[in-house]
């Protein structure tokens, strides 16, 4: 049975399927101060079907991100005291941003936006520290955008052939990564 791959094809299948860029944008949107799963799984994917205009989905994902960025600035800034908003920003990834926010100021968060680092933490924080408003936005979609724009360009214009050389070795792939993942939980909580 081959699990990862079956997952794979599942996903570039749910890329083809009827009003998906709905799914995209609400990822996208939630991503960004609450759930952990990047959009850019949905996006790549939807990018490479070329079924879509992959300027469009890029640009609206971005849009959608920083829109739920605002979700989190404003959750931040009213209830980061609550218990709440504990569970959603581990209080040591707080004290990090936060950390970061004084060093760097809003170039942090054209990185936050662009790297995997966990976006919501860096909403959150940003609105806890009443960051201002405009620059937010702005270095939101900044490195919000450059990361969309890349993603589905490439995806759009040499997903195909990358996707055919991935196929083949995504047993091993999801495998390794799996063992990465329950390697650094194990770390995490039994060391």
């Amino acid at each position: 049975m081959k699990f990862f791959t079956n997952i794979y094809d599942y996903v570039i299948g749910l890329a083809y399927k009827e009003k998906v860029t709905r799914y995209l944008y609400g990822l996208s949107f939630i991503e960004s101060f609450i759930f952990p799963i990047p959009p850019d799984i949905l996006l790549a994917p939807i990018a490479l079907t070329k079924k879509y205009n992959w300027i469009k989905i890029a640009f609206n994902t971005t849009l959608f991100s920083v829109l739920g960025g605002l979700v989190g600035y404003i959750i931040g800034l009213y209830l980061y005291e609550s218990s709440i908003l504990n569970k959603i920003v581990e209080e040591n990834i707080f004290i990090e941003v936060k950390n970061l926010f004084l060093e760097h100021g809003f170039l942090i968060m054209i990185i936050a936006g662009f790297t995997p680092l966990p976006f919501k933490a860096f909403t959150i924080t940003a609105g806890y520290m009443s960051i201002a408003l405009i620059p937010f936005v702005i270095s939101s979609f900044i490195g919000r955008g450059l990361r969309f724009f890349i993603v589905a360009a490439i995806f759009h214009y040499f997903g195909l052939i990358m996707a055919n050389r991935i196929k083949k070795y995504f047993e091993y792939i999801g495998l390794i990564i799996t063992f990465i993942l329950i390697y650094f939980v194990y770390l995490k909580y039994y060391d």
